[in-house]
């Protein structure tokens, strides 16, 4: 959780942000301070039916290249469900990277939609620091992971 402390001192940030400032600071993060990639999911870009808000792990980018950290989180749903599932996604690709999270042989995992309460170590508590680290206070902003695709169904 180191990354906490080197991207944001510990302090809280002093005003409120709105949730596409936190989005933009924690794209940031991914981009920036890591060397990831991060954007937005258009509908066209998922199968909307599926349960799933984003995508998070690792990818070289190319061929041969070294693993970096990647989010990808949709852009059609509500403001403070996509902020929180920013700051889940991007603590899941920083854990990624650090290993202390299991990824598909592909280095990916989808992350669901249905929001939960944070209630024990790891990428969910990691990500709340982080948005409350930013200026937001995080919701409940743990989330569903899937290893294979086939472990997300539609709801009847």
């Amino acid at each position: 959780m180191g990354i906490i402390d080197e991207y944001q001192p510990a302090e809280r940030s002093p005003a409120p942000r709105s949730n596409s400032e936190v989005i933009i600071a924690l794209q940031s993060l991914i981009e920036d301070k890591l060397g990831g990639f991060a954007y937005d999911l258009m509908p066209d870009e998922f199968d909307t039916s599926l349960p799933v808000g984003g995508l998070a792990g690792l990818t070289s980018g190319q061929p041969g290249g070294e693993p970096r950290p990647c989010v990808f989180v949709r852009a059609d749903i509500p403001s403070d469900l996509r902020v929180d599932l920013w700051g889940f996604c991007t603590a899941l690709a920083v854990c990624a990277c650090e290993g202390t999270v299991r990824l598909d042989d592909a280095g990916l995992t989808l992350v669901g939609l249905e929001r939960r309460p944070v209630t024990r170590q790891g990428p969910a508590l990691l990500g709340a620091i982080l948005m409350r680290r930013l200026g937001r206070d995080p919701g409940d902003c743990d989330f569903p992971v899937y290893l294979e695709p086939g472990e997300v169904s539609v709801s009847a």
